[in-house]
């Protein structure tokens, strides 16, 4: 293929998915505060769907064969504006923050979580005081769960999860924490990408409505999403933070064993010898942000982490195409796995395909579950945003092959 049109592909893949990820932003949106009524989820799994084909659409079409070396961009000229922005949405978010401590138990169990710790004390296989009516028990607890007034769950985030919790409880409040995790994949993403790619996506995140909303609610997806930027900046720029990063972004949710396929991307150049040294390491490392507590008490953490969401009641609010059409949660993890075998066989040997097949992969699994919000979809559209970012070639782009050529400006799309 010539040249020329290979970074026109290129660049309307990351388009793509850049558009899978506004979408995705749009549907979670749209469903949560039901902006169309009763059929808000109809539309929010409409445009779910538009986004996974949309996705998919820009995955098949990266080229396999070379990938496009994008450092040539030129830095830009307003980075000036990139502290402006941290220090407004630090303003934002502390204001946010403070009108309100929020309805919800996420916010209940880290804050218990961190107060029980520095007691020196387990936080996994305590319980807490119920903070919802009985209604709303029945609709977010299961049979059992609820005992005298307390739910019989100590902590229900990974050690990585609510460990980075503990500054802000100790300033006053565990959202602090989260504020600090989404300053920090501003500015990973900035290291990565020093110009108007890097600018572009750092404003979106540190002045997007969601973002606010996210952090208010105490959900926990902004130090995933930190860790995921840290993991692409480590693969590009730092190789050997690599396993830290990658392993402390592993060990930080359940969901997160979606990314483990993925995982060769970010070796540069290939072999099995540096894939399985990556795979050891990291997993290592994840293990081992656990492994105090599963000797503190095992069967508590075992219970706090897997068996309290496997025996979670089915949500009926929750933006997923199992609760539309009960089928599909029989039928989403087979689209799934062929997902993950056919992305491990299209992509190439860049960080962006991995953020790009984690974002696609974790959407898939989040719209195919019985418990499916806009934390949720929040974490997999920023994974697309970043691929796209990653992938957006530009002028003066060159191609990493013999007698390196530089090719002419883009006018059009």
């Amino acid at each position: 293929m010539h040249k020329r049109s290979k970074l026109e592909l290129t660049r309307r893949s990351a388009l793509a998915l850049a558009w899978a990820g506004v979408l995705t932003l749009c549907a979670a949106v749209w469903s949560q505060f039901r902006l169309s009524g009763t059929s808000s989820r109809a539309g929010g799994l409409t445009l779910i769907a538009m986004a996974i084909l949309l996705g998919v659409a820009a995955l098949a079409f990266i080229q396999r064969e070379e990938s496009v070396e994008l450092s040539s961009w030129r830095s830009s000229d307003y980075r000036w504006l990139f502290p402006v922005l941290l220090v407004l949405h630090v303003f934002i978010a502390f204001y946010v923050i403070r009108a309100g401590t929020p309805l919800i138990d996420c916010f209940t169990w880290q804050r218990d979580a961190s107060a029980t710790l520095l007691h020196g004390r387990d936080p996994y296989g305590t319980s807490h005081a119920n903070i919802y009516n009985a209604y709303d028990s029945r609709r977010f607890y299961a049979p059992g769960d609820v005992v005298n007034g307390r739910v019989q769950v100590g902590m229900q985030y990974p050690p990585v999860t609510f460990l980075s919790a503990l500054p802000g409880y100790l300033l006053g409040d565990v959202r602090y924490g989260y504020v600090a995790a989404i300053l920090l994949s501003a500015i990973f993403v900035f290291a990565q990408f020093p110009d108007t790619r890097g600018l572009s996506l750092a404003a979106f995140i540190l002045l997007a409505p969601t973002t606010y909303y996210v952090e208010y609610e105490c959900w926990t997806e902004p130090l995933v999403w930190m860790l995921l930027c840290a993991t692409a900046y480590s693969a590009v720029k730092r190789p050997r933070w690599l396993p830290l990063a990658l392993g402390l972004f592993l060990a930080s949710k359940q969901y997160n064993f979606l990314a483990l396929p993925f995982a060769g991307y970010l070796v540069r150049p290939f072999s099995w010898k540096a894939y399985w040294k990556l795979l050891g390491l990291s997993l290592g490392i994840a293990l081992a942000t656990a492994l105090p507590f599963a000797l503190w008490n095992f069967r508590a953490l075992w219970h706090d982490l897997v068996l309290f969401h496997y025996g979670a009641p089915v949500r009926q609010d929750a933006l997923s195409f199992a609760i539309s059409f009960p089928c599909y949660a029989k039928i989403g993890p087979f689209l799934l796995l062929a997902f993950i075998v056919w992305a491990v066989r299209q992509g190439t040997q860049q960080a962006a395909m991995f953020a790009a097949a984690y974002g696609m992969a974790v959407m898939l699994f989040f719209s195919a579950s019985k418990q499916a919000f806009l934390n949720y979809y929040f974490l997999s559209a920023l994974a697309l945003l970043l691929a796209g970012a990653s992938l957006w070639p530009a002028s003066g782009t060159q191609l990493p092959e013999r007698g390196v050529e530089r090719l002419e400006a883009f006018t059009e799309f």
